[in-house]
């Protein structure tokens, strides 16, 4: 869909720019979906809720934005005024109980940002009992966007109910003002530095991946899935510890395991991941909904004698080199395939709604469940997500099915825990040298072939 005619284009930053690229290139998938599913216990009156939306919309700027192809052919980002949703009521029949599997499907129903990028769907299971599900287009909105809004969403419902003004919140940073600040880095000094830097960094070096990775293969909407991993109870105290002695931070401890795993699992040996960065900490972004990630490539270097401490002061070193340009924005001649494999940490104590990560929470006088229903899948070739809250880390890897096969990244999981395992056992360990069979259940392999 082309641009209204009289319309005033509004700014779009370089992300939203790929985003709206990607979007063109499978405009049926629903893999730019990003999705927050939470099961609501108490009361949940529809009048107050169709009040809250509409002053939610009404706050955060690209919910209220569509994304158009311009005269040109390049992407046009156009605010709407007026422009109020209602919230998408569905009641869920009598004996359907699956309610995380009904909120997945809502989940994977795709949106046209040239119509809407922001949809709220209401399951009423029972009058106590009701499933929020918001789904925002990645052109508008990230993880801690979408908590944000339901913060936002919850406290207008509250306000609405009790007949109460709203809990005061600084206002956003404007959009428009956003992006020309991050146009303005990339013209200074240190944007000039970025853009000379990070060319250098990637040349000749191929993308982190698995040798049994179909590339080329042809893509269709919905080709994705999503392996889990937990990793023991233990593992954040021990993971604390062995970085700090280390010198680097737990992600980077972590990043360098799973760069490792890629590596063991027949990956090249000088390979590169991307890794999404919150820019949230410029002005006016704290209350800001929207795409705030900057992604920038980490390379990684293994050798037979490559240690795990070694591997992942490398990592936290690239890692530091990616924050020192952060907000000058990578654009490299050929960023999608360079960023086919990403790697994110998500800290759950860093998110506005407390304790919704962590199993049952109570805001605005509700109980609130998160439904952890799988979401942007097949968005890249591997997008590792770990989830760090007060349970531990869990560990999300999301992968299109027309690329590897989720056996491969089921192994690849695996991988991951045991290296994890191992580096904290012994940091100088070589990466080479660890067996990836636990001993166990190796001498029961060998007991197999034995005989009796």
């Amino acid at each position: 869909m082309t641009g209204a005619r009289g319309a005033v284009p509004a700014l779009m930053t370089a992300g939203q720019r790929q985003l709206w690229l990607a979007h063109q290139l499978a405009p049926d998938s629903a893999a730019l979906n990003v999705v927050l599913a939470v099961r609501v216990r108490g009361e949940l009156a529809a009048a107050p809720l169709a009040r809250a939306l509409t002053a939610l919309v009404a706050r955060h700027e690209l919910l209220r934005s569509r994304f158009v192809t311009g005269a040109d052919g390049l992407p046009v980002r156009e605010p709407r005024t007026g422009y109020a949703p209602e919230p998408d009521e569905r009641r869920v029949e009598d004996g359907e109980d699956d309610l995380f599997g009904l909120a997945r499907r809502v989940g994977q129903e795709r949106l046209d940002p040239a119509r809407e990028v922001f949809r709220l769907v209401v399951l009423r299971h029972r009058h106590d009992d009701t499933v929020l599900v918001l789904v925002a287009h990645h052109l508008v909105s990230d993880a801690t966007s979408q908590v944000l809004l339901l913060r936002d969403l919850l406290d207008g419902y509250a306000a609405a109910r009790d007949g109460r003004p709203a809990p005061p919140r600084p206002r956003p940073v404007p959009w428009d003002a956003y992006v020309r600040a991050e146009q303005e880095r990339a013209g200074s000094a240190r944007g000039r530095l970025a853009r000379a830097h990070w060319p250098q960094v990637c040349a000749g070096v191929p993308a982190a991946g698995l040798p049994s990775a179909r590339r080329g293969a042809a893509r269709g909407p919905a080709a994705g899935a999503t392996a889990r991993r937990l990793l023991p109870p233990d593992t954040a105290g021990r993971l604390a510890a062995v970085s700090a002695s280390a010198g680097v931070t737990p992600f980077a401890w972590l990043l360098a395991a799973f760069q490792a795993a890629l590596y063991r699992s027949g990956g090249a040996a000088h390979a590169l991941v991307g890794v999404p960065a919150t820019t949230r900490w410029l002005p006016g972004t704290r209350e800001a909904v929207g795409y705030l990630i900057d992604t920038f490539p980490v390379v990684s270097r293994f050798d037979a004698g490559t240690s795990f401490r070694a591997a992942a002061r490398a990592a936290h070193s690239g890692l530091g080199t990616g924050m020192r340009y952060l907000g000058c924005p990578v654009e490299l001649p050929d960023e999608a395939r360079l960023f086919r494999t990403i790697i994110t940490l998500i800290r759950a104590d860093r998110l506005p709604v407390p304790g919704l990560l962590d199993g049952d929470t109570e805001y605005a006088g509700l109980r609130l469940s998160l439904l952890d229903v799988p979401q942007q899948e097949g968005q890249t070739d591997l997008a590792v997500e770990i989830v760090q809250s007060g349970g531990g880390f869990a560990v999300m890897l999301r992968h299109d099915t027309a690329v590897s096969e989720a056996s491969t990244i089921e192994r690849l999981g695996d991988t991951l825990l045991r290296l994890v395992e191992a580096s904290l056992d012994d940091p100088g360990a070589r990466i080479a040298g660890v067996p990836l069979t636990d001993p166990g259940e190796l001498a029961f392999l060998l007991s197999l072939g034995a005989g009796s």
